[in-house]
């Protein structure tokens, strides 16, 4: 992912947040499609050049209008929703890449006629990082302007039971707990 790419995330929870801000250090331009206030704001206060509503039905028209007709290099789907992820296939470009690390227990109906063959996309599921990986995801964690706002709430161990309601709220990027307060 570069300077030269769009990429849409779906769902902006702590996941989708941080994939904000990765895709912002290395340059990306990036929409979010996220439905609850606080998530969009913080989406936005990462980086995030639009934040659409996933409940409006204009949101897909709207993804094309940004794209200028030709649709996002990258999507990721950090939602789990199968509207969401359908976005994800939809909105992409010819050739481009859809990554689905939301987990999800629900169909979603891949055309592979039109979806894959004649739109070339490749799709990728993700469980994890890769642990090649984890030198380049710490020098986002290092160098990035922004990493202090992914990191919404600090508690204490003590205090894990407030973690978790707030956690619950989604009014909450990542949540840091003290293992030893």
């Amino acid at each position: 992912m570069s300077a030269f790419h769009t990429v849409l995330i779906t769902g902006a929870g702590p996941v989708g947040l941080g994939a904000v801000v990765n895709a912002r250090f290395r340059g990306a331009r990036v929409i979010v499609v996220e439905g609850h206030p606080w998530r969009q704001q913080r989406a936005l206060e990462l980086g995030a050049e639009a934040v659409l509503d996933p409940a409006d039905p204009a949101t897909p028209g709207r993804l094309r209008e940004l794209t200028g007709g030709t649709g996002v290099d990258r999507a990721l789907d950090c939602s789990g929703v199968p509207a969401a992820e359908r976005l994800c296939v939809d909105a992409t470009r010819r050739k481009g890449e859809v990554a689905f690390v939301g987990e999800c227990f629900q169909d979603l109906s891949i055309r592979v006629s039109e979806d894959m063959i004649r739109k070339g996309l490749t799709l990728r599921g993700s469980w994890h990082y890769n642990l090649a990986g984890y030198p380049k995801i710490l020098k986002v964690i290092r160098e990035s302007p922004v990493i202090d706002k992914l990191v919404s709430h600090v508690f204490p161990m003590s205090r894990v039971q407030d973690a978790l309601e707030v956690s619950a709220s989604h009014d909450t990027a990542k949540i840091l707990l003290h293992p030893w307060e």
